[in-house]
């Protein structure tokens, strides 16, 4: 008779990677998906919409189920946090995607990992073995391959691309400052502490800028477009995305971030007819290569029973 599956340390720290994975291919698509709404509205708009969904829909649940909020001073410093990393990030990606393409901005922000592991360090979180550093090393390469000739891309992509790589320095922030605060309270929480502010704080530059909120004049597609980001690309990303950083280190999480340019290239190419390459495809070539240097022998053997 086979054993029963038990969720083990092992066993757990594989689903963290593989909820990494799909959060990040969630991810990559949103790209796309703001890339096409950016055309049709305003950026903070976008930023806007993709963060009220999720604050609806999952501060709803969380109501229900959770049983032990935090403290009033750790919400005032998730909150905090959570306007920087689901407000300020989504509203730095929808102005970037005006200047540079989606699989562009999908592939500079995979610099993230890079970033993680020196924050990582810098306060003693995560030790940087040669492996990881050596893996992390060939990923920015291939980002910088992939980035380096300007066939294809827009005349100020390097506007947009600059913004993606402020944007992935904040992602690495988060990803490390929340490391700890989600060994005290769960993904859910701690993604609805972070998208109330956000979407509060949008709704406040909206205003101020005149852009629209709740009702802008969108096309058919871009509201397909609007629900897939609230949905997909926020309720389910942003929970998968925490959940794995809670069981295991910031940076093997953030090494999942190449799963963002592989989308972006795909459906780019596809929804969005954005020229693929030779380079890109070089450079992604050797991000999914510093993944795999990254992961070798990244965990202990198993002790014998």
């Amino acid at each position: 008779m086979s054993q029963p599956f038990k969720l083990t340390t092992g066993n757990l720290a594989v689903l963290a990677a593989f909820s990494a994975c799909l959060s990040t291919a969630l991810g990559g698509s949103a790209f796309v998906a703001v890339r096409f709404l950016v055309t049709e509205t305003e950026p903070v708009t976008v930023a806007f919409l993709r963060n009220v969904i999720p604050a609806f829909v999952l501060t709803a649940i969380a109501l229900v189920i959770v049983r032990r909020w935090p403290s009033p001073r750790e919400l005032l410093v998730m909150g905090a946090m959570g306007a920087l990393f689901f407000g300020g990030l989504q509203l730095i990606f929808s102005n970037a995607l005006v200047f540079t393409t989606s699989s562009r901005g999908a592939l500079a922000y995979t610099t993230a990992p890079f970033m993680t592991l020196l924050i990582a360090a810098m306060f003693g979180i995560e030790r940087p073995t040669r492996m990881k550093i050596i893996g992390i090393v060939v990923a920015t390469l291939g980002v910088v391959v992939a980035l380096g000739q300007s066939v294809g891309a827009p005349p100020n992509a390097w506007i947009g691309d600059g913004m993606i790589l402020v944007g992935a320095l904040i992602t690495s922030v988060y990803g490390v400052w929340s490391n700890r605060a989600l060994q005290r309270h769960s993904p859910l929480v701690a993604v609805v502490a972070g998208v109330v502010p956000a979407s509060a704080l949008l709704y406040l530059v909206a205003l101020g800028t005149g852009a629209p909120t709740f009702a802008p004049e969108l096309s058919r597609t871009g509201w397909i477009a609007v629900a897939f980001l609230g949905f997909a690309a926020a309720v389910i990303s942003y929970t998968l995305w925490l959940w794995a950083l809670r069981y295991t280190t910031p940076t093997l999480v953030s090494v999942a971030l190449p799963m963002n340019p592989l989308m972006a290239l795909v459906w780019g190419g596809l929804l969005l007819d954005e020229q693929v390459t030779a380079s890109m495809i070089a450079g992604f070539a050797l991000v999914i290569a510093g993944i795999a240097i990254t992961n070798w022998r990244s965990r202990a053997p198993a002790s014998s029973p």
